[in-house]
């Protein structure tokens, strides 16, 4: 956590940083369940700490790591409070805007596998 304060007019704001380590040098992780946690976790701390600055994601390139967070966390929230998956159309949307978003297949792959584990996830509180 870091406190940063405008030295003209003084007004300060808080930071907090993540961090998600378990992303491989190569590739991208096995399974999606650790990024939705780490997902669920930075805006549960926005929401909780009442913060309505926005949420900064980067990586080395800025698309690949980058582009996974952002468009998981817009198809969970779709899933969540729309009942909407449509993975492709928001990659789709996003590469509008910055070019290479979601870098490589197996990160395309990455979103699909941890959306469907998300929706996975409900199924223990079925019936």
């Amino acid at each position: 956590m870091l406190l940063l304060a405008a030295p003209q007019d003084g007004q300060s704001r808080t930071i907090r940083q993540f961090q998600f380590t378990d992303w491989p040098e190569q590739g991208v992780p096995k399974t999606g369940e650790g990024f939705i946690d780490f997902i669920g976790q930075v805006h549960k701390t926005k929401e909780q700490f009442g913060q309505d600055g926005p949420i900064t994601v980067h990586c080395s390139a800025g698309v690949g790591r980058t582009g996974v967070f952002i468009t998981l966390s817009i198809v969970l929230e779709r899933m969540r409070y729309e009942g909407v998956v449509d993975l492709f159309q928001t990659v789709k949307t996003l590469r509008t805007q910055r070019p290479a978003m979601v870098q490589t297949e197996d990160q395309y792959q990455l979103c699909y596998r941890a959306a469907l584990e998300y929706l996975g996830s409900f199924d223990h509180y079925a019936t």
